[in-house]
């Protein structure tokens, strides 16, 4: 009778495990897909304002769901998700920027240096030493990145420019909250974690949007602000933003708490090697 009490919690465990990279996969598969939209949307709107848009609707509607929850909210979250939310807020923003100067082969290959960001920064967060297979597995991850985006230092192949240093640090940043997520969050209520880390992307996204509208390079905005209130397109982006930011980011939260952060580093990078081809689909 004991052993099978004992049993409970481990099969339970095994089976929040499952679900856990289930909903990993998900996430993949549709960070995978968005683009898809988003390069459309991007006609549209800037990529900072796209940004903020996203970061508002998701702050707005995280708060609708943990209106019940609030009264549980502690200094733990803003400990947390407010650091988290700042890298993220960063790395989405240079990713959105960056990715005008530079190509979706040479984006796929910076972004993915979170997986080698993850392991060093768990070690340093909980002492977390990385086994063998997660150093091998990172360094693979990143070098089949490389290979698979078709990039060399070549020729004309790979050079260093604006785009590319933006990508690298959104790679980083990504890194950065992957960690800190898997580190800190596990025992966070999701959508309130998300939500803060969703308002401090808000709080920062709007002040860079602007930014990025007056600092100019070679004569030109590094963004230049575009919006349209057409009312079809709000509601594309939104769904989008409702989907991909909201949802997704929750499932992500949550498998975090049985994955660990080093394996949703490398399986990140499968989300990315869609997105490119489903933006070299014609």
């Amino acid at each position: 009778m004991d052993e099978k009490k004992e049993l409970k919690p481990l099969q339970n465990d095994g089976r929040k495990r499952t679900v856990a990279y289930g909903g990993i996969m998900f996430v993949v598969f549709v960070w995978g897909s968005v683009p898809l939209f988003t390069n459309y949307l991007r006609n549209y709107y800037s990529g900072a304002i796209y940004t903020a848009m996203s970061a508002l609707v998701v702050s707005l509607t995280l708060f609708l769901i943990c209106i019940p929850k609030l009264k549980y909210y502690n200094k733990d979250y803003l400990k947390v998700a407010v650091p988290t939310g700042l890298f993220y807020s960063l790395a989405n923003i240079f990713q959105k920027v960056g990715l005008p100067y530079t190509t979706p082969t040479k984006y796929a290959f910076l972004e993915n240096l979170s997986c080698l960001v993850v392991p060093v920064l768990m070690y340093f967060f909980i002492k977390k030493k990385p086994g063998v297979l997660t150093t091998i597995s990172s360094v693979m991850c990143l070098i089949g990145c490389f290979v698979l985006s078709g990039i060399s230092f070549s020729g004309d192949g790979f050079k260093i420019g604006l785009g590319e240093i933006l990508c690298a640090l959104a790679g980083i940043f990504y890194g950065v909250n992957i960690a800190g997520t898997g580190a800190f969050a596990k025992k966070l209520y999701a959508p309130m974690y998300v939500m803060t880390q969703m308002i401090v992307n808000a709080i920062i996204a709007f002040p860079m949007a602007i930014a990025f509208n007056y600092i100019k390079i070679n004569g030109a905005p590094i963004d230049p602000i575009k919006f349209t209130w057409d009312a079809k397109l709000i509601f594309a982006a939104v769904s989008v933003f409702l989907i991909s930011s909201t949802l997704c980011w929750i499932i992500r939260t949550n498998s975090m708490k049985y994955v660990n952060a080093s394996v949703v580093a490398v399986m990140m990078p499968f989300s990315i090697s869609k997105s490119i081809w489903v933006e070299q689909v014609p």
